[in-house]
């Protein structure tokens, strides 16, 4: 069966598809040595797929259409060749042959054409998926304000227990905010289908997880990543709710262990993240823009929770925290 990789790559794809070649990926290796060429064939052009398009090139671009129909000469439709002797010639007669240099022209129209619409239609799916992440982070701070009202001022926090791993907050919010479970699952990430087949767990099952199954664990945030508390003499302390505007609660989920571990939602490009006082930002870079604050890490630059109460850092699920405490 043949796929549609390049449409795959650039999120052109409807859903059905996405997870027909999803599933065909997991199990053909040629498949995934082609998807990885069409990636590195793409990255060269990664810095030019948002940029707004020169001043004027729809015009230029037509120009240059005209200038190949005036060189090799097609002429125009006229009246007499709608009259029915002259469509009776095209039908009977050699006219009715395209010329090798027609076809040159139509391909460059056509070519044209996609040059002109594909970046327009792959930047409104773009903003598309960013503005619904983005709705998604502003249920999830309705759950966690929610939360804290009833919890003395305090957001969720993972206990420490004999296997304390973070992302139990997403199993919190499920179960204590109503929030539907599409919510924890951003539209544009790559795990999406997959992830939601396995659901958001309920709490309990989580506190009662061995290290045998915590693998079956790492989705329980869905593909978000949640604040998860600072430590404080070797104990894992609950954030109080402040209204912050640069203390960073919910974002798309990280990924590695760099100073820099950004997130592979919205194609790697950037990620949302929900602050304290309510408000989402789609920000390129992996700091907070004022404070200067990495978001994914501490203020040592580890993957670990923060290490004062102004030291917010939103992690995975599955990242194992304190062990054996």
């Amino acid at each position: 069966m043949d796929f549609d990789l390049i449409g795959f790559v650039m999120g052109a794809v409807d859903a059905e598809e996405q997870a027909q070649i999803e599933q065909a990926l997991d199990v053909d290796e040629e498949l995934q040595q082609q998807l990885k060429l069409i990636r590195n064939a793409l990255s060269p052009l990664e810095s030019y797929r948002y940029c707004e398009p020169p001043a004027g090139l729809a015009d230029s671009t037509l120009d240059y259409v005209f200038e190949q129909v005036d060189s090799h000469k097609v002429q125009s439709a006229s009246l007499n060749a709608l009259s029915p002797i002259a469509s009776a010639e095209r039908i009977s007669g050699s006219n009715a042959r395209w010329r090798m240099t027609d076809v040159l022209v139509l391909s460059v129209v056509l070519l044209c054409m996609a040059m002109l619409v594909s970046p327009a239609l792959y930047n409104s799916r773009f903003v598309a998926g960013k503005l619904a992440c983005q709705d998604n982070l502003q249920h999830l701070y309705r759950g966690m304000h929610n939360y804290s009202l009833t919890n003395n001022g305090m957001y969720p926090v993972t206990p420490v227990s004999k296997v304390s791993i973070s992302g139990i907050q997403a199993p919190i919010l499920r179960e204590q905010g109503d929030i539907e479970e599409t919510r924890f699952f951003c539209p544009t990430a790559s795990e999406t289908l997959a992830w939601r087949k396995q659901g958001i767990p309920a709490v309990q099952t989580v506190v009662d997880a061995t290290p045998e199954t915590l693998d079956k664990l790492a989705h329980m945030g869905g593909t978000y990543g949640y604040n998860i508390g600072y430590q404080e003499q070797g104990q894992l302390r609950p954030v109080r709710h402040q209204g912050r505007p640069y203390f960073a609660l919910v974002a798309d989920r990280p990924t590695g262990d760099s100073i820099s571990r950004r997130s592979l939602n919205h194609g790697g490009t950037g990620q949302n993240v929900l602050f304290e006082d309510g408000h989402v930002a789609f920000l390129r870079e992996t700091k907070e823009r004022t404070l200067g604050d990495l978001y994914f890490v501490s203020d040592r630059g580890r993957v670990e929770p923060g290490i004062h109460n102004n030291d917010a850092v939103i992690m995975e699920s599955g990242r194992q925290l304190f062990g054996g405490q």
